[in-house]
């Protein structure tokens, strides 16, 4: 089991239901989740620098792996938090849009809409 992501079923927010994990990068992990208010599949992006924090297998809380690498993760957290935001005020047919931006197990994450298709590195 990879420790770095969250399993299915793990509740946020109370709302947001994970439902499998999609894609991790360098800042980052994606999974598919069901917003349990509305009944409807959504997107959540987390804030995770693989290199820079772990999570707790038990709790899912993350951390920094590294003191000295607290400043660096907390700007880029912000610049994540950023992101969200700016997507947020983009309205347009082919971006998706954000619906919510919370913290959470000590980091951040952010809901979208949930396009079902193809991966574009595959395509290419």
């Amino acid at each position: 089991m990879n420790e770095n992501i969250l399993v299915s079923g793990t509740l946020l927010r109370s709302t947001y239901r994970i439902n499998k994990h999609i894609a991790s990068g360098g800042f980052g992990n994606t999974y598919v989740a069901t917003n349990l208010d509305f009944d409807e599949i959504v997107a959540i992006k987390e804030f995770f620098m693989k290199d820079s924090m772990e999570r707790d297998e038990t709790t899912s809380e993350v951390s920094v792996s590294n003191a000295d690498k607290t400043a660096t993760v907390e700007e880029q957290r912000e610049k994540f938090r950023k992101e969200a935001r700016r997507l947020r005020k983009l309205h347009n047919d082919h971006i998706v849009r954000v619906h919510d931006l919370f913290d959470e197990n000590g980091t951040s994450y952010y809901v979208m809409d949930y396009v079902d298709g193809e991966n574009l590195s595959e395509r290419m």
